[in-house]
């Protein structure tokens, strides 16, 4: 189309008025009357304006019926898609992606009382006063980690934010050059240092940071940070001093000693055969000032960051006015509330806890999990694809027990092809309730770890939806 056809196009789009006029969207008017309709394709009509709804098509009428088009599939998008609950076959079972941890019944009917409810977040009830907010929390996490102290944030980056940007003024943090980590969402560690710290001082190299190296760059009142590495390993020719020694560079210079745990580890999964993760109360019996860890990996709830260390440093970590910024809100007391009570008061965690669950139940449950979902399976999805179950491997993911692997079994749908593969899967992600899946090579597998038991039913049906249609093959 040359330059004096666009012009003609451009001129037969339609003005907003007639727009709102036709009887599509009068329709969707009169159901929605709330909707600011005006503002909404006034944006559509700039869109395709902007090019940014692909070609002008046709004639007045035409371009009317791809405005129309754009309308009501947005509005239909608007209505139903965001975030919404998905079945997790992909085998991690802290998947970042997909939310991380899922709560248990205890904890959801914790969170479903404090929406529904009021609820004395700031107030004592025998005195009538006003009280401070997550008094018993705090108290919850004390007794699970032996700590002196606790505070809870909404985030760990927000945790490791805090603690960092208390050492004034202004505060000099030591950090190895091998922990300067990278996280998903792009989130870089040296880039929040960089902002809540006075000055960053590397020390020693990428594989190799001995204890001398953080003691010749002390001074008194800085910071000594370690760092978990989460996602990954560094083997070979590596060296990195023992928190025991960093607790002593810090004595003797007078620094603060401080662990970014990330995930944090409250449950024995050593004891079950998992190992690389040290227990929170063990990790602060070295001495340290204080640790950091996310609320909802390892421990198994929701988003938060998780503070807990000696009473003097946390002291100064509470005055600090950020703190503010950063506090969680009642949902967040009475989820992270539940899930300890669970942790100290009952005897077997691991079969409430999903996370422990899904990570030490036994091989066997999974197996007959999966031979019952296949066996439901319709006739027709057999005849058209071939369905077996198949030993896999699972992660608990989140940034903990980096390059380990859980045994785990899967639902393998076997395809003609990797691009049928994908297109499976892809179809998969379309379902009412959507099924998430991992691709190997021409499989796609439905990893049973990650799916909790109260969902067979739904991805079975689902899969039985998808594999019964010859169109899918």
């Amino acid at each position: 189309m040359g330059r004096s056809d666009d012009k003609s196009a451009l001129r037969s789009i339609p003005p907003v008025d007639e727009i709102l006029g036709l009887a599509e969207i009068s329709a969707l008017r009169r159901d929605h009357p709330r909707f600011p309709w005006t503002h909404f394709v006034r944006g559509v009509i700039a869109d395709l304006r902007a090019g940014k709804l692909g070609p002008i098509e046709g004639d007045r009428a035409g371009i009317s019926k791809q405005i129309v088009r754009r309308i009501t599939v947005a509005t239909g998008h608007l209505k139903n898609a965001g975030m919404r609950r998905v079945i997790n076959g992909t085998g991690v079972i802290l998947n970042t992606n997909l939310g991380r941890a899922t709560a248990g019944a205890e904890v959801t009917r914790a969170v479903t009382d404090a929406l529904d409810h009021y609820v004395n977040l700031e107030i004592d009830l025998e005195t009538g006063r006003r009280s401070h907010r997550g008094e018993m929390l705090v108290e919850l996490f004390r007794l699970l980690t032996e700590a002196e102290e606790a505070i809870v944030v909404n985030n760990n980056a927000a945790a490791v934010y805090l603690v960092v940007n208390s050492v004034s003024p202004p505060g000099r943090v030591i950090v190895s050059r091998g922990e300067l980590v990278e996280i998903g969402g792009s989130f870089r560690l040296p880039d929040i240092l960089d902002h809540a710290a006075g000055t960053v001082i590397e020390v020693g190299t990428t594989n190799r940071t001995y204890a001398a190296d953080y003691a010749k760059a002390a001074k008194p009142g800085d910071m000594i940070l370690k760092v978990h590495r989460s996602n990954y390993e560094i083997q070979g020719f590596t060296h990195e001093p023992t928190i025991n020694e960093l607790v002593r560079v810090g004595e003797e210079k007078k620094c603060h000693v401080v662990y970014d745990l990330g995930s944090g580890c409250f449950f024995d999964f050593a004891a079950h055969g998992i190992e690389g993760e040290q227990l929170v109360r063990e990790v602060l019996r070295t001495g340290l000032d204080c640790v950091t860890m996310s609320g909802d990996k390892l421990l198994g709830g929701v988003q938060a960051g998780i503070i807990v260390g000696r009473r003097k440093f946390l002291d100064i970590v509470r005055g600090n006015p950020m703190r503010r910024a950063l506090r969680i809100d009642k949902v967040t007391i009475a989820a992270l509330q539940a899930l300890l009570r669970t942790y100290l008061f009952d005897k077997h965690p691991e079969k409430i806890v999903p996370i422990l669950s899904q990570s030490t139940g036994d091989l066997e449950g999974y197996k007959k999990r999966a031979d019952k979902i296949a066996a439901g399976l319709s006739a027709a999805s057999k005849d058209n694809f071939e369905i077996n179950i198949v030993d896999d491997l699972a992660t608990i993911g989140g940034g903990s027990f980096a390059c380990q692997d859980v045994p785990s079994v899967a639902v393998c749908i076997r395809c003609g092809s990797e691009q049928a593969a994908v297109a499976l899967a892809k179809t998969l992600r379309a379902k009412r309730i959507p099924i998430l899946s991992r691709i190997k090579s021409v499989e796609v597998r439905i990893n049973l770890r990650s799916v909790r038991p109260y969902e067979d039913d739904d991805l079975g049906a689902g899969l039985d939806a998808v594999l019964s249609n010859p169109s899918n093959r």
